[in-house]
């Protein structure tokens, strides 16, 4: 069943069982306020330059206007994250069945179902509230939500893919697909319309939680001392006849910062690894691919590679590396003596032990 036809059945449940409000259906809704709250909990020691496992906590809320019955629906959500925190999808399974993706029926099963078809998926999960109607007074508090790892899209950002469920709120319960990806710090997640002009009016997630498979999905830093978030949540109203939203807006919750401490760490190189000729004319230079890699806890600054033999020298700078990152570089040495060189490439950085590793060159 599409979309439409999920709106009209559901909606119909709903008059049915009596949760839309007869009598108040020329209320409108006007003048909402909006919240929202990040909160980030460290599992360990925080650094300033090396992101470490984190659990994430991420609230919003859809306040209606002073003396208002009604609310519009939320039709999209960008939580504006601290750039220090990113989701890591490289520890659990991507879901690759469809659960609400494709045919939105499959997310209209009770949530065991869905997390049966990708267990090992599971990243997070939260809570919602939804408002029948849009009426304010009218609030559903049973829905859940579940958080799936869906890989990466083209650009290599996470995607998330998220069923929310409510037992209660039609008969026999009822489940809804929505799909996020997190994108230069801006989590974007899309709602669908829900029955009856129903809307999201606040949610809760916990990545991972007590839920998510993966302990490292979520990882964070803390560079500066603080965290800044906040959300931008889009409401209007949908109009089953048109498939449209009409009285969209923008609305902007205020900053939300809170005080981190990071430690300084330090950077660690292993040896570089060469790949180059190994005999040179000559007068002549050789070009190698040094490869350079920081296992350490800070960023490595100012590095630099040197390359010194019997005859021969040659040196690159290569920049900043990142913990946990290399760099590959072609650094060119140039020969001046005949013979046998035993060429050292090392490499340096400021406030790390430099590391060696020596390349044998046959010089014609």
């Amino acid at each position: 069943m599409n979309s439409f036809g999920r709106f009209i059945k559901v909606g119909v449940s709903l008059a049915t069982v009596g949760l839309v409000l007869v009598g108040a259906s020329s209320a409108n809704a006007a003048g909402e306020s909006v919240i929202s709250k990040t909160s980030i909990l460290p599992r360990a020691s925080l650094y300033k330059d090396l992101r470490t496992p984190v659990d994430v906590r991420l609230e919003a809320k859809v306040i209606p206007g002073q003396g208002e019955v009604k609310l519009r629906e939320l039709i999209n959500s960008k939580l504006n994250l601290p750039t220090d925190l990113t989701f890591s999808t490289e520890g659990s399974e991507v879901c690759t069945k469809d659960i609400g993706q494709i045919d939105e029926e499959m997310a209209n099963r009770p949530t065991a179902q869905v997390v049966a078809d990708c267990p090992d998926s599971v990243v997070g999960g939260g809570t919602s509230i939804i408002n029948v109607a849009g009426y304010a007074t009218a609030e559903v508090k049973d829905p859940i939500v579940t958080i799936f790892n869906g890989g990466k899209d083209k650009d290599g950002d996470p995607i998330l893919l998220m069923q929310g469920y409510s037992a209660t709120v039609v008969p026999g319960g009822h489940g809804i697909p929505m799909r996020g990806v997190l994108k230069d710090g801006v989590l974007d997640v899309h709602v669908p319309p829900l029955a009856a002009n129903s809307s999201v009016t606040e949610f809760v997630f916990n990545l991972p939680g007590t839920v998510g498979v993966d302990s490292n999905y979520v990882q964070s830093q803390c560079s500066t001392g603080s965290w800044t978030s906040n959300a931008v949540l889009t409401l209007g109203t949908y109009d089953k006849d048109t498939g449209q939203y009409t009285d969209k807006s923008d609305l902007a919750t205020d900053p939300f910062t809170q005080s981190c401490t990071g430690v300084s760490g330090k950077a660690k190189f292993k040896s570089p690894k060469i790949k180059g000729p190994k005999k040179v004319k000559r007068g002549k230079k050789g070009t190698y691919k040094v490869t350079v890699k920081n296992t350490g806890t800070a960023n490595a600054k100012s590095v630099k590679i040197t390359a010194e033999g019997k005859g021969a020298k040659g040196s690159r700078n290569v920049g900043t590396i990142a913990p946990y990152s290399s760099k590959t570089v072609k650094v060119k040495v140039k020969f001046k003596k005949s013979g046998k060189s035993k060429v050292k490439f090392k490499v340096k950085a400021k406030g790390a032990s430099a590391k060696t590793r020596a390349f044998k060159v046959k010089v014609k």
